[in-house]
Formats: C-alpha cells, structure tokens, sequence
C-alpha cells in the first residue's frame, strides 16, 4: 500500500508540474499581443514596419506570427479599412481576433494633375474606424500629407504645412548629406522602393527617439482642436511604432 500512495504522489505531482508549465506557456503566450495592419501603399510602409518586426524577431522577442499585414487590395483610405476587415487567414482568423488593429493612411490631398484623395474619403476612413473602436479598438496611424512625414521628423521638429513633394524632396536631401555614397541615386520615382525603404529604416534607425518625440510635439502643437484632415503637417505614425516596438517587452510590475 505505501509503494502505491508513493506512486500517487509522484502521479500527483508530476500532473501538478505539468499544469504548471502550460499555465506558464499560456501567459507567456499573452505577454505578446499580436498585431494586424493594413496599408494605403503596398510597398514602402509595409516594409518599413516589417523592419521593425524583423529585429524584433532577430532578437527572439517576438515570432513573426505576432505580426500580420492584411493583403493589398485598395489605396484610398475607406479602402485600406476594407481590407484590414476582409482578413481571414486559412485558420480563419479575423481581424477582430488580434488585439492591435490599424490602418495606415495618407491625407494625399487631390493634385491638380491627378491623384490623392477627396476629403470625404480620408474623414470616412477616420470616422469609420472610429465608430469600431469601443469594441474592436480599430486604430488609424494616418499622416498629413504623407508617409514620408514621418521620415521628415527624424531631422526635425515641423509645424508648417508642407506639400506632398517638398516633404519629399526635404527628406531625400537629408538623406544625402548623411550617406551620400549610399543614396546617391536616391529620387521621388524610387524613395518608395523596397530596397530604399530598408535602408532609410536603417539610416534613421539612431533618430528614431527624436522623430517620436517631434511627432507628438506636433500632436500638442494643434491641443483639442486637432483635426487630422485639416491640420497639415500632422500624423500618428509613432503611436504605432511605439506599439510595435514594446512587443515582447516583459510586463512591469
């Protein structure tokens, strides 16, 4: 009778060992929200963020199916929120079921000569998304005129309106000061190529801190009366790299 209340206590114990570890394995697996983009580009934002997934990957905080970027399918703002909604992968996984939801969108107010968006199409995407949030936290990462904004903040603080182009054309000439042997060749027709994209990543990477800290500056600079339509240079990019950045990171007690 002793050598089988022995075995019990053995069985017992080795179950209780083995509850243990998948409770752990489940917290740990909880410490890691995921996280489900959808894009206005299909190339240089993408890349960008995926950059960051990557070291973040590289250094075993994170596996890349923390991260997703819904397919591609529109590049106006109400479509881009289009897309992140039809994700489902072969698992059946919706949108819905990732704890971080964004959509990454451009004001690109209309050209003359073609191309941007209408207004009402950028306050829909915005207005849309917002009416999700209190049950999917549908958040919008949007920058006013463009993306490359966000690039411009790494140099410096700005809180005059800028075109579409001269952002562009401010942020190139910075580049080649910094590594001309690099970005020699660097011009508006490719600044948006994979290539370039990680190696702007790579180049501003050091910056990262100060273009976060000018980004929400000029959050302030606007107060209240913000509006994200209006208000020229304006964007919420760093909210989302901060997010993707503290991926992994231990919870603080």
């Amino acid at each position: 009778m002793s050598r089988r209340r022995g075995g019990d206590k053995l069985h017992n114990k080795k179950k209780e060992l083995e509850k243990k570890d998948f409770q752990r394995t489940t917290n740990d697996k909880r410490t890691v929200p995921d996280v489900i983009i959808a894009c206005e580009d299909s190339v240089s934002s993408p890349t960008y963020f995926q950059k960051i997934i990557d070291k973040l990957i590289e250094d075993k905080r994170i596996t890349q199916d923390s991260f997703v970027i819904a397919k591609h399918k529109h590049t106006n703002p109400t479509g881009v929120l289009k897309d992140l909604k039809n994700y489902s992968d072969e698992n059946n996984k919706k949108y819905t079921d990732f704890e971080h939801k964004w959509i990454v969108i451009d004001r690109d107010i209309e050209r003359v000569n073609g191309g941007g968006h209408k207004k009402e199409d950028f306050n829909n995407a915005l207005k849309d998304a917002k009416s999700k949030r209190k049950d999917l936290n549908i958040e919008v990462a949007y920058s006013n005129d463009s993306f490359e904004l966000w690039y411009l903040l790494h140099f410096n603080y700005r809180d005059t309106a800028i075109s579409r182009d001269e952002t562009i054309k401010k942020v190139i000439d910075e580049l080649k000061k910094i590594k001309p042997h690099i970005f020699a060749k660097l011009d508006k027709d490719n600044v948006k190529e994979e290539n370039y994209t990680k190696m702007i990543f790579e180049t501003l990477l050091d910056k990262q801190e100060t273009a976060i800290r000018n980004a929400k500056n000029l959050l302030n600079f606007y107060g209240s009366s913000h509006n994200p339509e209006r208000d020229n240079p304006s964007t919420r990019v760093h909210v989302l790299v901060e997010i993707l950045n503290n991926l992994g990171k231990p919870n603080k007690t």
